[in-house]
């Protein structure tokens, strides 16, 4: 009687959607539209039709699907994979379609509705789970099957679905759409799997730009998880910030950011996330637009994790055009650091535990720094600047404040490095394999801010170049090769470096650069004057081609066709470049110039080759 429970009357709300119709005439069976919930997801299976059709050589078709979060794009995503999976399977007896996405969850959604459409057209469907995840699905002739990323790009397939491409970097993307000649890529634009806007600015718009690629697009708009005008979902958008933007800029701020005429903006967090709305808005934006995976997570991380603070770049008239959030990572002390010595992971503390972990120097972790988790700029300004403005400021606070260095870690791109190289900083560390979902490996890199930790970062540099001009062999033969030269300049010579080959071994080097030797009879002689050019300061000199030509056919051992390939270069000019380095190696390195000189290296005794040992 004292609590008593009252019942509140509701409001019954009804799914009342925009009525539609099922075309008459379609590629697709009558089941499959049977299965849409909105006019949309009718448009949208109408599209897919298209891809039933293989392009002509040399031609793609991509198919870009867009909703906010909601809408059934997933969903209808997996109606069609089952539609074009039992047509392709009647017209050749087999149909091989790959599912991708930034994770398998991603993807349960399309996965369980087409298992719906397969099993509505007659199919036995076998459901291959991981913890109750759907990975694949398999009826007799049908394949369709979840792969990470980067092993969705090394496999083949009919046709592969992205879905929630936002949440994948743009390079990943262009492998995908260079590789197949049919992809659909769905994207969220606002929502918690990677806000989409980056998407439509980075790869959209250079996407159109390929002739060989005929692009559908289509946005869905009608909700089903809500209605129309949902309060929750704008509840939603508003307190995780799905919907923030950029500020817009006008000719006069234009005219600001030529100039440099920005503020260094440190930011009362409490206020900041708390009042300050507008700016918190373009703040987010502005990592919204470069494509930063974000989710709210992230969000909660910059409000309330104590070692992690925000800065900003602002023009005069308050507008926010550039983002930074950053980390404090150490001191790794006493047992945390043997600890970390020893191989354990320890969190929060990427830097310091990665030069403990990999170059043992366990009083590293006596230092203090800052870790730039994510830099981002307006995406209507880049390339003036404003990045490299940014990071002179932050590390002149760094300074004041004193930390012993700054540093970042991020999925390496040529850009990207030469981003941080120019402003000083120096790589420290490549991860040992690439990220199953951007597809790239992780570069660290540090700048020191006093002389003490200079001569740690030298020495740990020179260390790493040593390591990667042996390692590039295994595990980074697949290394970009302009990206793994871009990192052997970028780092220190290594100090008392000596170039040691046996008789024999400068027997069969001279014979190669001079006679008729072949280069795979005298690689190991190669790789060690390669390793000595790329590792000391002692070279001759040597032009971009002929130095990235030495890293990919010598240092990473790739064939001459896959070396040939790489660098779009033909065969015979190749193999002439490679024994002309060789002779260029012969003069600089062992002051022979000719084959009458080095023959006194080709007529040896025994006795001569043991005084040598």
């Amino acid at each position: 009687k004292k609590f008593r429970l009252r019942r509140k009357t509701y409001k019954i709300v009804e799914y009342t959607g925009k009525p539609f119709e099922i075309p008459l005439k379609s590629r697709f069976p009558r089941i499959a539209y049977e299965l849409a919930l909105t006019k949309d997801q009718v448009e949208v299976l109408k599209i897919l039709e298209g891809l039933y059709e293989r392009p002509g050589k040399g031609e793609k078709v991509a198919i870009i699907v867009t909703a906010d979060r909601g809408r059934g794009k997933s969903s209808v995503i997996g109606i069609g994979l089952g539609a074009l999976a039992h047509k392709l399977k009647k017209a050749k007896g087999v149909s091989r379609i790959i599912v991708t996405a930034p994770n398998e969850y991603n993807v349960q959604p399309l996965f369980m509705l087409a298992r719906k459409t397969l099993e509505k057209l007659g199919y036995e469907v076998n459901v291959f789970e991981r913890d109750n995840v759907i990975l694949a699905l398999r009826a007799k002739g049908i394949d369709i099957e979840y792969f990470n990323p980067l092993e969705a790009s090394r496999r083949k397939a009919d046709i592969v679905a992205v879905d929630e491409a936002a949440g994948l970097q743009v390079p990943m993307l262009f492998t995908i759409i260079n590789k197949f000649d049919r992809v659909i890529f769905s994207s969220t634009i606002h929502g918690y799997e990677g806000a989409g806007r980056g998407f439509s600015i980075r790869f959209l718009g250079r996407l159109k730009r390929m002739e060989n690629v005929r692009i559908f697009e289509y946005e869905m708009e009608q909700p089903i998880r809500y209605a129309g005008d949902d309060p929750i979902e704008k509840w939603i958008f508003d307190t995780l910030l799905l919907d923030a933007e950029p500020a817009p800029l006008d000719d006069k701020e234009m005219e600001y950011i030529e100039k440099l005429d920005v503020e260094y903006y440190i930011p009362q967090l409490e206020k900041f996330f708390l009042e300050q709305e507008d700016e918190l808005r373009q703040f987010i934006g502005i990592y919204i637009a470069a494509h930063y995976r974000n989710n709210p997570n992230d969000l909660g991380m910059m409000m309330d994790a104590p070692h992690h603070v925000i800065r900003a770049l602002k023009i005069p008239t308050g507008k926010i055009v550039a983002s930074l959030e950053l980390a404090e990572e150490g001191p790794l002390r006493d047992e945390l650091a043997k600890e970390s010595a020893r191989g354990a992971w320890i969190l929060g503390n990427i830097i310091p535990d990665r030069i403990i972990k990999h170059y043992k120097i366990v009083d590293f972790g006596d230092f203090i720094g800052w870790r730039i988790v994510r830099i981002a700029v307006h995406p209507h300004v880049m390339g003036r600047g404003l990045g490299s403005k940014l990071l002179s400021e932050l590390e002149n606070e760094a300074r004041e404040r004193g930390y012993d260095w700054v540093g970042a870690g991020f999925g390496v791109t040529s850009e990207l490095l030469n981003f941080w190289v120019k402003n000083g900083y120096t790589p420290i560390h490549i991860s040992p394999d690439r990220n199953p979902v951007s597809g790239e490996y992780t570069v660290l890199v540090v700048k020191p801010l006093n002389e003490k930790v200079s001569v740690y970062i030298k020495y740990v540099a020179m260390e790493f170049k040593r390591k990667l001009l042996d390692m590039l062999y295994e595990p980074y033969h697949d290394l970009e090769p302009e990206i793994a030269l871009m990192l052997l300049k970028a780092t220190p010579d290594i100090e008392n470096l000596d170039l040691k080959l046996t008789p024999s071994q400068t027997g069969r080097f001279m014979s190669y650069a001079w006679s008729d030797l072949t280069l795979e009879s005298c690689m190991d002689c190669m790789v060690a004057v390669t390793k000595f050019y790329f590792g000391s300061k002692n070279k001759p000199q040597l032009s971009k081609t002929q130095e990235l030509m030495l890293i990919v056919r010598v240092l990473q051992g790739k064939s001459w066709r896959m070396s040939c390939d790489e660098l779009k270069l033909e065969p015979p000019y190749f193999m002439q470049e490679i024994k002309k380095i060789a002779k260029i190696f012969s003069k600089y390195y062992f002051n022979v110039e000719s084959l009458s000189e080095a023959e006194k290296f080709f007529f040896l005794k025994l006795d001569d080759l043991i005084r040598n040992y």
